[in-house]
């Protein structure tokens, strides 16, 4: 039989101070407005434990106990693929007679795991993520002073729409970038549009916008010399001597970044050239390379538009435009990050940093 309404403590002190005064039970019942029988279990539940509060409710019994959701918990963390499996993948695999809403409630209020979009992540080689923490270790020591002085330069490509596809996964907030949380990405290939620009701390290069090669061919070292490193990279990374007595420069490991763009740099070396060229920068890194965020700012304002650019003529008026916009502080703060990307790189073993 359901029990009924609680008397409030208030009323079950009067019980138990008419009781200690002589009052019979069904003279305090009378005077309280409750049954003989209420005031009777309220003194006795007072003698037998000294509290004035009611005895506790069990309640439903829960469908999951506390057996069951560490159980549900050892098998979502297990590996990369359960953790992407549905409520009804899960309640299939543990064999459990409930409905996806009490699941749901499980994992996420008792357990704790959040059900979030697997962030998109290089996939690092063992060799990769070695290169990575060896290389985070040997300028662990540099700070913001010595990031400033670097030119980070790379290359985007964008088309006028993209359909990417979400993944979920079960995961706690810290382990957002655990490698079994994320979803790999690989290196784009050319796209409708293709720039190039450079950065440092409080400068930005011109926007340069690479030549199409016929029949969609790709970027060769000979047209990297011609249309960026001999040309503005150049005129760059001379501003930057002039203005700083001395600066770095950071360049990826991209095929066209060698051959006579190689000797070149060397050619260059006589007069102070120096820094990370394609056979030294950790391959696969863009979480190293602050230019990669500026990109992703410039994508996000862009997809952020009303009227999105329907060709390749209107996508690169819009990428220039939003491009001149940009923020130098946004980019100050980028090179700044240097320091703390690197120790989030060597926290992480050589993984994926968060950047």
């Amino acid at each position: 039989m359901a029990r009924g309404a609680e008397l409030p403590e208030t009323v079950r002190a009067q019980v138990v101070v008419l009781r200690e005064g002589g009052l019979s039970f069904a003279d305090i019942g009378e005077k309280l407005g409750i049954e003989k029988s209420t005031a009777h279990k309220t003194y006795k539940r007072f003698k037998d434990s000294d509290d004035y509060s009611s005895a506790p409710r069990p309640g439903q019994p829960k469908k999951i106990d506390e057996r069951d959701a560490r159980i549900i918990k050892r098998h979502i963390l297990k590996d990369r693929e359960t953790r992407r499996e549905t409520l009804g993948e899960i309640k299939n695999a543990l064999n459990l007679p409930v409905c996806n809403d009490t699941l749901r409630k499980t994992i996420i209020n008792r357990i704790g795991l959040q059900h979030r979009i697997a962030r998109k992540t290089p996939w690092l080689s063992v060799q990769q993520k070695a290169a990575r923490f060896e290389f985070a270790k040997r300028y662990s020591e540099w700070g913001e002073e010595e990031w400033r002085r670097v030119i980070w330069s790379d290359e985007m490509a964008m088309q006028t729409s993209a359909n990417q596809g979400r993944v979920w996964v079960w995961r706690y907030p810290e382990e957002e970038y655990l490698e079994d949380c994320c979803g790999a990405t690989v290196i784009p290939g050319f796209e409708k549009v293709k720039v190039w620009a450079a950065i440092r701390y409080e400068k930005k290069s011109k926007f340069i916008m690479v030549e199409e090669k016929p029949e969609g061919g790709k970027m060769t070292a000979e047209d990297y010399l011609a249309q960026i490193l001999d040309g503005e990279l150049f005129d760059f990374w001379m501003e930057g001597m002039e203005e700083c007595g001395h600066v770095l420069v950071m360049e990826d490991g991209a095929p066209y970044h060698r051959g006579v763009a190689t000797k070149r740099r060397e050619e260059l070396s006589a007069s102070g050239w120096e820094g990370w060229g394609p056979l030294i920068w950790p391959s696969n890194s863009p979480d190293l390379n602050p230019i990669e965020n500026v990109w992703h700012v410039l994508r996000t304002n862009i997809r952020k538009k009303k009227h999105q650019p329907k060709n390749k003529t209107e996508l690169i008026e819009v990428l220039k435009e939003e491009w001149e916009k940009l923020d130098i502080n946004v980019i100050n703060r980028l090179c700044d990050s240097m320091p703390r990307r690197l120790a989030a790189v060597r926290a992480a073993k050589g993984g994926a940093s968060g950047y």
